[in-house]
């Protein structure tokens, strides 16, 4: 009897064991799964974590084709920020949101199209963002209407799906490719980009329209006039290669960088023609006087209005962007605050 009994608790206890053995492994498995499940972009949070003063862009992305203008310009900071969005046209200013979510359509001009974005703090510390699109109203689009079709799949299935979705829509926006001609066959053109990058233009298809816009220029011409030093400014759709089948073709003169610089400052004083600020944050002491062309402006409820100097008061802070491309730099935007 003993004996039989003995034998019911060691039964008992194996059982507790490979039980506990059994959940352990199904915890384990999705665990896993969990883990490895990959984050989609529409994922990624929209708040930034606290202490970091960044810039992130929700639109356009860099080296979009775009065909109209104005451009939306939007992205997230921190609340309450003000914000400027300067491009080859001109200056605009903005406060973002509670949110920290920030909203400005921007002119193009022709061709390639420079943005920088930056925005301020109250202490004068910034953050800056840049991205570049080419404006292009010659540019013919893809007929890409996005699929409304649904779908039944679940779990892994329908992530890949989701996945699969997202590339498809990143592959049906057009996309320019940018840098110096390193090589030219008759179906390819190989440039190295302004990252050093090797990147690939396939030329094999008909009708691909050239126009050269050095310097002052602005005609057309053939694809045979490219030539190995040349920096071209290729549009088109990007392929599962990574290759962009190219469809309209600039030659342009080098790209280089949107020479501005922005400042956060107080007036300490006004004359006639000038203004005297100091740097919020660094404390330096300029002297600035507003050009035929410097544009002067107040921001007050969300609505920016023309100003003139005589506007200005001690003591107010100002945001002024200058142009230093030319020797002496000139004086480009002023913003009262």
């Amino acid at each position: 009897m003993n004996l039989v009994r003995k034998e019911i608790i060691w039964v008992g206890i194996i059982g507790i064991l490979f039980g506990l053995i059994i959940a352990f492994g199904v915890w384990r498995i999705n665990s896993s799964m969990i883990k490895s499940k990959p984050v989609l972009p529409s994922e990624t949070p929209s708040t930034q974590t606290p202490g970091e003063f960044i810039i992130t862009l929700n639109s356009p992305e860099n080296n979009n084709v775009v065909t109209t203008s104005p451009l939306t310009v939007s992205g997230l900071t921190r609340p309450l920020t003000w914000t400027v969005v300067s491009g080859e046209a001109g200056d605009y200013i903005l406060q973002s949101n509670e949110k920290g979510e920030f909203n400005q359509n921007v002119v193009l001009t022709p061709g390639i199209n420079r943005i920088r974005i930056t925005a301020f703090d109250s202490a004068g510390s910034q953050s800056v963002q840049k991205v570049l699109v080419v404006y292009s109203s010659a540019f013919v689009l893809k007929n890409t209407s996005p699929s409304t079709t649904e779908t039944s799949a679940s779990g892994d299935a329908a992530i890949r799906e989701n996945v699969a979705k997202k590339v498809a829509l990143a592959m049906s926006q057009p996309k320019a490719y940018l840098g110096v001609v390193t090589d030219i066959t008759s179906s390819t053109i190989q440039l190295k980009n302004t990252e050093s990058q090797i990147e690939q233009i396939a030329i094999g298809s008909q009708g691909i329209s050239v126009v050269n816009i050095k310097g002052t220029n602005n005609k057309a011409v053939k694809l045979t006039d490219i030539a190995i030093g040349d920096f071209i400014v290729a549009m088109g759709y990007v392929n599962a290669s990574q290759v962009l089948e190219a469809q309209r073709i600039l030659i342009s003169d080098p790209l280089k960088d949107l020479a501005l610089t922005i400042s956060f400052a107080k007036v300490t004083s006004v004359t006639k023609n000038s203004f005297t600020v100091v740097d919020v944050k660094g404390g330096e002491t300029q002297v600035l006087a507003p050009g035929k062309n410097t544009v002067l402006s107040s921001y007050a409820n969300g609505k920016v209005t023309t100003i003139k100097i005589a506007v200005l008061n001690v003591d107010d802070q100002v945001i002024f962007i200058k142009d230093t491309s030319p020797t002496p730099p000139t004086l480009r935007s002023v913003f009262d605050i």
